[in-house]
């Protein structure tokens, strides 16, 4: 068989598997959208996952290629077959890792819909092969997205030492970052407070140089109420952060550190 005409068939098929997985993770990021009530930043942070979104696609393109291997080369598939063999593998995913009960069943229910989706759609974009160079434009379009801090503050006043935090706000939903440059094995404690002053959310969390989540232990509430008290070490030095989060929040945070 001619090379040129092999390369181009390689090519197709490649560009025809990737379109068909940018379809799904549109439809998946539509939904998300819907979920979080278009509330950008929650969903620029779920997009932020990429361990799991490349464990996603990673599985799904993985295992189209599989199903398209034996049908070529051993086994001739009707499409429902090959579209009934997708949704198995979309289906039984979960088990090996949730055991066999109501959740995994569930969950195995929606990778059996999305596996559905992306099997339609790599029929689909076989037929229709102009709309799949469209399609790949999903990705470099939701990678640029996510990059994009959808932070909201209204009225926000800071004050800042070398040791502490305090910020008085109206409105917060998004996150703010503390940076605390850290040399390896230094430990800090932490003492972090909210006052909440509507029925909006908040939390916390710590990343390190490499924007890895810290481990960090939580302490016994000090003698101020309210107060959680964490404790964390620097596994390496660089500038590690102390990231607060607002869900809707109204009203003021305070954050006190010691390093050792």
């Amino acid at each position: 068989m001619n090379k040129k005409l092999v390369s181009t068939n390689v090519v197709e098929y490649m560009v025809n598997k990737f379109a068909a997985l940018g379809l799904l993770v549109f439809l998946m990021c539509s939904y998300l959208l819907l979920a979080t009530k278009f509330d950008l930043y929650e969903f620029t942070e779920n997009l932020s996952n990429l361990k799991i979104w490349g464990l996603i696609c990673g599985y799904a393109l993985v295992t189209t290629m599989l199903i398209d291997l034996i049908e070529n080369k051993w086994i001739a598939f009707t499409f429902q077959t090959s579209v009934l063999l997708h949704c198995l593998a979309g289906f039984i995913v979960f088990f090996p890792f949730m055991g066999i009960n109501f959740f995994s069943v569930i969950a195995g229910a929606v990778g059996a819909l999305c596996a559905f989706i992306y099997a339609f759609s790599s029929y689909l974009f076989h037929r229709k092969k102009k709309f799949a160079w469209v399609i790949l434009l999903v990705f470099p379009l939701l990678l640029s997205v996510r990059l994009y801090d959808f932070t909201s503050k209204k009225d926000w006043t800071i004050k800042e030492t070398n040791s502490s935090f305090s910020a008085e706000f109206e409105y917060f939903n998004g996150k703010h970052e503390i940076l605390l440059p850290l040399k390896k094995g230094e430990k800090v404690t932490s003492y972090l407070s909210f006052t909440q002053l509507n029925e909006g959310g908040y939390g916390y969390h710590i990343l390190d140089h490499n924007k890895e989540y810290v481990g960090m232990k939580e302490l016994a509430e000090s003698e101020e109420e309210g107060t959680q008290a964490i404790q964390f070490h620097a596994i390496q030095s660089g500038v590690y952060k102390i990231i607060v989060t607002g869900d809707d929040l109204k009203g003021k945070i305070d954050v006190n550190w010691e390093i050792d």
